[in-house]
């Protein structure tokens, strides 16, 4: 009778073994996942493909621009955080806020932005 008892805690122990490692190997397999933000920002790339977030892909860009239009230039209210309404190519956008050219992709400009400031990132012309 001590045999068939002292199998099943064994039986269980093994059961829980395998259940916690398919456990950690699920988590590792969704891990690199959830440290991906896959979401696009605006003033992101989108050459090859489309925006998240609801942002456009203005392809007519230099490599492509995620895009949300504005109102007002010089106002951040209404654009995504780190963003500023700026005209890009005759449209107001919110585009990136920059300190100096490397905050900026090639082919745009650490600009300022008239009656403020506040420098964003414009297409080079």
């Amino acid at each position: 009778m001590l045999g068939a008892a002292g199998g099943r805690p064994c039986m269980l122990l093994t059961w829980m073994r395998m259940r916690s490692t398919w456990w950690l190997l699920a988590s590792l397999a969704v891990l690199p996942l959830l440290a991906c933000d896959s979401s696009d920002a605006v003033g992101d790339s989108c050459g090859e493909g489309t925006c998240t977030d609801n942002l456009e892909c203005r392809k007519e860009f230099p490599g492509g621009f995620c895009a949300q239009e504005c109102e007002q230039e010089g106002v951040r209210g209404g654009c995504p955080e780190d963003t500023v309404c700026a005209t890009q190519l005759g449209t107001l956008l919110c585009s990136p806020v920059c300190d100096s050219q490397d905050d900026c992709r090639d082919s745009y400009a650490c600009n300022g932005i008239s009656g403020t400031d506040i420098k964003a990132c414009r297409i080079k012309i």
